[in-house]
């Protein structure tokens, strides 16, 4: 059983469609009977297990950008509130666009993506005006 689960982690890390129907699959696993949405304390340990490759998961963050670090800060600062299944499932879209482009040549402000996803990409632009800054 545990050479299975063990071989079961490195195939959610390898293959993506796989990844994704896991993670997908833990949202309604992760909520508290009865809710619509995740606490936020509940989410951002997902998030911490599912992209972290220590934890079974993918890795977020990249040497020039503590990606999962600064979403889990971002969100903190905006009060911690609960998490929807449409976040959930586009933090993980975001996450993947995000390690292929760490510039957003692909975002747009005129996407599809929830608030707090467009808000997150402007910290986050404004973060690193503010590294630029330090070093200079």
């Amino acid at each position: 059983m545990t050479a299975h689960a063990n071989a079961l982690r490195t195939k959610i890390q390898q293959d993506p469609d796989l990844f994704r129907r896991v993670y997908r699959y833990s949202f309604p696993l992760s909520r508290m009977q009865g809710q619509r949405n995740l606490q936020f304390e509940i989410a951002a340990e997902q998030w911490r297990l599912f992209f972290t490759p220590e934890h079974g998961g993918v890795q977020w963050n990249t040497a020039s950008t503590p990606w999962l670090d600064w979403w889990i800060e971002f969100l903190e600062g905006r009060g911690k509130k609960p998490v929807n299944k449409d976040l959930w499932e586009q933090v993980e879209v975001f996450m993947r666009k995000s390690r292929e482009d760490e510039d957003f040549g692909w975002w747009s402000p005129d996407g599809a993506w929830p608030g707090a996803l467009d808000d997150f990409v402007d910290w986050v632009k404004e973060k690193r005006k503010g590294s630029e800054m330090d070093v200079e």
